[in-house]
């Protein structure tokens, strides 16, 4: 028949046991558990620190890609009023040449008009000079 009342060999190994269960429970569970939560949040803490970066970094690239695109914009801007600036002073300088080669061209038409009326009156006068040279030649007397 086997005995199933609690001798002092069962009282023995439960408080074996229960020493037992209380160092590993102090001594090595809890410190263990206790290292692994920490990681587990310290690890949690960095991927959230790390995405709140990430969402940082996208927004920080998203202004950036703004402002170049404002800036790309200004230098069209820019170049567009220098271009046009340029444009109108080439044409300002334009005009201001032929105004003056006009002016310089009428100047030199007017002399050349002068000059031309005076060689006419010099080539009349000549023309009758030699008209009496020729007359007192051929008639042999003077005129």
């Amino acid at each position: 028949m086997i005995d199933l009342s609690v001798n002092e060999t069962a009282l023995f190994q439960w408080a074996i046991f229960m020493i037992a269960f209380l160092i590993l429970n102090f001594g090595i569970f809890r410190p263990v558990l206790r290292i692994l939560e920490e990681r587990k949040a310290k690890t949690v803490g960095e991927k959230e620190t790390a995405l709140k970066l990430n969402e940082k970094s996208q927004e920080m690239r998203t202004v950036y890609d703004k402002k170049m695109e404002e800036a790309r914009l200004e230098g069209i801007r820019k170049k567009d009023v220098l271009r046009t600036s340029g444009e109108k002073y080439v044409d300002d300088l334009l005009k201001k040449t032929r105004g003056e080669t006009e002016s310089s061209m009428e100047a030199a038409r007017g002399e050349i008009d002068r000059q031309s009326k005076e060689a006419a009156l010099q080539l009349r006068q000549q023309a009758r000079d030699l008209g009496r040279e020729i007359a007192v030649k051929v008639l042999e007397r003077n005129l």
